[in-house]
C-alpha cells in the first residue's frame, strides 16, 4: 500500500506510536550523518554513517513511547511495548519504496535475519500462534537521478521468504512517501540534531 491515508492507518494498527513522520525523520537523521563522509573516508563510510544514525534516531524516537532496544548477534532491533512486532533498519536496493517494485536488501544478510523471517512464516501459516515477535523491516534506499537530484525512498514491510542472503518475498509492504533532498525541493526539512543526548537503554535478548 502507498496511499497516505492507508499508510497512516496501517501504521497505527501495528502500534499507535508509529507514524510516517516519525519514521521519515529518523531516516533524515541518517541522511544528515551520511553527508559527513568526505573523499578522505572509506568508500562505504557514507552508507555506514546513514545506517548507524538511522538506527539510533529510530530508537531515540520510540523508546520514550515504551519500545525497547534489543541487540542480538550484532543486529539492532527495536521492539514494541506488547512485543508483537520488532523493527530492523536495512539498506534496500533500487526497487525499495516503489509500489510496483520487488525490493530486497542491498547487502547479503545471514542467519539472524533468516531465523526471524522463519518466525514470520509461522505467524502467516498458523493463526493460533501466540508467542514470538514478528520482524518488520524498515527498508530504505538513497538514489540520485540523471539530473543529480537525490531522494530517499522508504518502506516498512513484512518479509516472508529468505534465501541466499536475500529477502525474496513480502507478506505486506507499507510504502512511505519519497523524500526529495535537493536544496530547492527539500530545503525546508529540519535536520538539526537534538540539543541533548538521549540515554538509550539496551536490553540484551535472552536466548533459550
Amino acid at each position: 500500500m502507498s496511499d497516505p491515508l492507508d499508510v497512516q492507518k496501517r501504521l497505527y494498527e501495528l502500534d499507535p506510536s508509529l507514524d510516517e513522520a516519525l519514521l521519515q525523520e529518523a531516516n533524515l537523521r541518517g541522511y544528515e550523518a551520511r553527508l559527513g563522509a568526505t573523499l578522505a573516508h572509506a568508500p562505504t563510510a557514507a552508507g555506514t554513517y546513514h545506517w548507524h544514525e538511522f538506527v539510533a534516531a529510530l530508537r531515540q524516537a520510540l523508546i520514550p513511547k515504551g519500545w525497547a532496544a534489543r541487540d542480538y548477534k550484532n543486529c539492532p532491533w527495536v521492539v514494541s511495548p506488547d512485543e508483537r512486532i520488532m523493527l530492523s533498519v536495512i539498506t534496500g536496493d533500487i526497487d525499495t519504496g516503489k509500489p510496483e517494485g520487488s525490493p530486497t536488501n542491498q547487502a547479503e544478510k545471514g542467519s539472524v535475519l533468516d531465523e526471524a523471517i522463519q518466525q514470520n512464516q509461522l505467524f502467516s501459516n498458523d493463526a493460533d500462534v501466540g508467542s514470538g515477535t514478528q520482524l518488520w523491516v524498515l527498508l530504505y534506499h538513497v538514489e540520485r537521478s540523471a539530473t543529480g537530484y537525490r531522494e530517499i525512498r522508504t518502506e516498512l514491510s513484512l518479509p516472508s521468504r529468505f534465501a541466499r542472503g536475500k529477502i525474496e518475498g513480502w507478506s505486506e509492504r507499507i510504502v512511505l512517501a519519497s523524500t526529495p533532498l535537493d536544496p530547492y525541493v527539500g530545503g525546508g526539512i529540519d535536520v538539526t540534531p537534538p540539543a541533548q543526548p538521549i540515554d538509550v537503554p539496551v536490553e540484551r535478548r535472552r536466548v533459550g
